[in-house]
């Protein structure tokens, strides 16, 4: 039997992801599109208890006022170290679960504000021994009617699947706490506001997908705390890197120590430390 779980907090809420942006057919004015797909889920969680099959299911809606059609299809999917996706096609990654899923229907045709499900099925499920991943796409598109200079628009809405295998356990590690320095600020965003900067590398080394949160801690010689700075969650895949830059609050001149405190929801806290002076 598989178990199915919601992903995260905000996988509850309809989801579009429009991965695809328009394309140009002939000009710069774009076509209104009347049909618009939706998802219920952004990921789900298929957790393998016993031998044989497990299904979950998408429920995809068209909540525009036209018919709409979509192809559904399975990809592979991961992120590169600074938290981009990146998508190939299905059974490219090794951790691919594209050999053990299966979907139907591979095609949806929905009148205006109705719904249908999707079926994802894990099978073979006993076969699985470490974490797979692989991502269902619903694609849709809009042609251009009329007359004109207008767009064609491609949509891409994209429910990432994991498969667990019992037995995973959560763990990692922080490898690096890096002073950056300062750099010229272009004042959007507080990573460009021209102060000093900490690059904090986190590794996945467990079996399961992580989502990491936590804090630096800038402190005193004699150990008391300046200044902290939150580090936003961040989801990890199992053996992956993610680097995230965390700016350093503004402090008085004098020697400091960073301290990186990192969540992942294991028995322990990452932590590492790293010395730097204020000018």
């Amino acid at each position: 039997m598989v178990h199915a779980h919601l992903g995260r907090h905000w996988a509850t809420r309809r989801v579009r992801w429009f991965e695809l942006a328009a394309f140009v057919l002939a000009g710069l004015v774009p076509t209104p599109v009347g049909a618009q797909l939706a998802v219920d889920q952004a990921e789900i969680f298929l957790e393998p208890r016993a031998l044989g099959r497990g299904i979950a299911s998408i429920n995809v809606s068209n909540e525009g006022d036209s018919v709409a059609e979509a192809t559904i299809y399975l990809s592979d999917w991961d992120r590169r170290e600074d938290g981009e996706n990146r998508f190939y096609p299905s059974g490219t990654l090794p951790r691919s679960c594209g050999r053990l899923l299966r979907v139907f229907p591979l095609s949806v045709r929905l009148a205006p504000h109705t719904s249908q499900g999707v079926r994802v099925a894990l099978d073979g499920a006993d076969t699985l021994s470490a974490a797979c991943w692989s991502i269902v796409f619903v694609e849709s598109g809009a042609a251009p009617t009329g007359r004109g200079r207008q767009l064609a628009y491609i949509t891409r809405l994209g429910v990432k699947i994991y498969g667990l295998p019992a037995g995973l356990a959560k763990d990692g590690m922080i490898d690096e706490l890096v002073e950056r320095g300062r750099r010229p600020g272009s004042g959007k965003s507080a990573a460009d506001s021209g102060g000093q900067r900490f690059e904090v590398t986190f590794r996945n080394s467990g079996g399961l997908p992580l989502w990491v949160r936590g804090r630096v801690e800038f402190r005193r010689l004699d150990n008391s705390v300046a200044a902290t700075a939150d580090v936003p969650e961040f989801p990890l895949l199992p053996g992956a890197r993610r680097t995230v830059v965390v700016p350093a609050p503004k402090l008085r001149a004098g020697r400091y120590v960073a301290l990186a405190l990192l969540d992942y929801g294991g028995a322990d806290i990452a932590g590492a430390q790293t010395p730097f002076e204020t000018p």
